[in-house]
């Protein structure tokens, strides 16, 4: 008797365990109606969201309130083969564990259902996958900007080289005739580079900020009229309502930011292959000028928008690159702006861009500047031939002389030697001894000598690059010629009986 009642006691102490615990609860279902619940279970059923399943097949079934939940739940097991069940159901804030069990009573079949608060182990799951997923996005990131760098580097000489080509065959009067051809290749090397520089935004590798101040008004009201020729074909109809006044400059490229809005309404168009209205609007805010981009689609999943603006990832199915709006993050994030994704209340989604203003001594008309110097004598740095040879003949053209070096040591020993150089154009990547090499070498052989790098890697280096010190500025490849001629008219005193060092000091 004494041990029968033991077990009976245990039996009391669990139920009331059960009662009162704050992480487990107890219920029965019989008959589709729940009984026995404990107190747990019972305040569970009055809070407030919807339920769904953790993950797996079922993860889009919803439930308004954990009584349905339960009683639909349980009945499937009653109906079904199998007599036990654990499955996961979570809220916004609250995760359980619940085990259903069928078990044959004198008054016919019941469910037992057992539910555990796994809130706190659900939370250190995810942020082990979040941890996770953010150590391999650093890591794949890392790779393609590895890769990325590269291929700019390599595709930046190449185009440098027929772009400069290109220059010098519009200088010759005999290839008057064949002007607009030379132009139509030029813009088309203009575009390349545009491309190598949004892959290095896709990267994350560019550090510079445009130097010019754009109309966003015009830019952002040319894109919808292009996406509205271009969406006005048979189909399901979309409609783009744009509300765009008069907005202050903004810091960037014009064609940087067409190439952005365009992307961002294809997106939106592809996330409403039903048809439906994009709305765009911009307005100035406090800090600069807000623009949103609102479609009436599908919307984003709540734990897919923090990987949103990552490569590959996309939120349309017939958007199968998903590198639009990672390109997207990076030239905002590169132009001191930003933008974030969320859901419309209503459904859809919606894009923010903040851009800053443009500072007014961005842009300074041609006529302002210097009418330069003749005569300068400089020193061209490079381990391609190529470069070396059609930049020395450019610079002839201007009225300029220029000497080459093939190497980082044969510049320094130019230098060294005594010879005297107005300015120093230099490359960076070099084998054996690199630009940065080269520029300290220079700076301590002849402190005053004024040097600016000619890289493909331009875009890569920020304006607050510890490496620059000793560096009057970074010339990108393809260059720009109008800004070559801006350096050789900038004056560049040297002190008085100042001589370079040889090498015998």
């Amino acid at each position: 008797m004494s041990k029968k009642r033991g077990m009976n006691d245990d039996n009391i102490a669990l139920l009331r365990w059960l009662t009162r615990s704050a992480e487990t609860g107890a219920a029965v279902l019989r008959e589709g109606r729940l009984s026995c619940t404990t107190g747990r279970v019972r305040a569970l059923c009055k809070q407030a969201g919807e339920w769904r399943w953790n993950a797996g097949p079922h993860a889009r079934t919803r439930y308004a309130e954990l009584k349905t939940l339960l009683a639909e739940e349980g009945s499937a097991l009653l109906a079904g083969k199998y007599t036990t069940r654990t499955a996961r159901f979570e809220t916004s804030d609250c995760a359980l564990e619940l085990r259903f069990e069928r078990l044959r009573t004198a008054r016919g079949q019941a469910v037992v259902i057992v539910a555990h608060d796994v809130t706190g182990q659900v939370r250190e799951e995810l942020q082990r996958l979040r941890d996770r997923e953010t150590r391999l996005h650093e890591q794949r990131m890392h790779a393609m900007g590895v890769v990325a760098s590269g291929v700019a580097h390599d595709l930046n000489h190449a185009l440098n080289v027929i772009a400069l080509r290109i220059a010098r065959m519009r200088a010759d009067p005999g290839l008057r005739p064949q002007i607009e051809s030379l132009e139509s290749i030029a813009r088309r090397v203009e575009e390349a580079a545009g491309t190598v520089a949004r892959l290095q935004d896709l990267a994350r590798r560019r550090r510079d900020r445009p130097s010019e101040a754009v109309d966003l008004t015009a830019v952002l009201l040319g894109a919808v009229e292009m996406a509205r020729t271009d969406f006005d074909r048979p189909g399901p109809r979309i409609q783009i309502h744009a509300e765009v006044p008069p907005l202050p400059l903004v810091r960037g490229t014009a064609a940087e930011l067409s190439h952005l809005f365009s992307d961002l309404l294809l997106n939106a168009r592809d996330a409403m292959p039903g048809g439906g209205v994009i709305e765009v609007r911009a307005r100035e805010g406090r800090s600069g000028v807000v623009v949103t981009v609102k479609d009436e689609g599908r919307g984003i999943a709540e734990e897919e928008l923090p990987r949103v603006f990552d490569p590959f990832f996309s939120t349309s199915e017939t958007r199968e690159t998903g590198l639009a709006l990672s390109i997207a993050y990076g030239l905002m994030h590169r132009l001191g702006g930003s933008i974030s994704a969320a859901n419309r209340a209503g459904g859809g989604s919606v894009f923010t861009l903040e851009f800053p203003r443009a500072s007014r001594s961005l842009r300074k008309n041609a006529e302002e500047r210097s009418p330069g110097n003749r005569g300068l004598r400089v020193l061209l740095v490079d381990d391609e031939r190529d470069n070396l040879e059609v930049l020395k003949e450019l610079l002839a053209v201007e009225g300029h002389d220029a000497e080459t070096a093939t190497s980082g040591r044969a510049a320094i020993q130019l230098v060294s030697s005594g010879q005297r150089f107005d300015l120093v154009l230099c490359d960076i990547g070099m084998p054996e001894m690199s630009g940065w090499q080269v520029v300290r070498e220079l700076n301590r052989i002849d402190p005053g000598l004024p040097i600016y790098l000619l890289t493909g890697w331009a875009n890569e280096i920020g304006e607050h690059d510890p490496r620059l010190q000793g560096v009057r500025g970074v010339l990108g490849k393809p260059l720009d010629l109008d800004e070559l001629r801006t350096v050789l008219a900038t004056p560049f005193p040297r002190p008085s009986g100042h001589e370079p060092a040889t090498m015998a000091s």
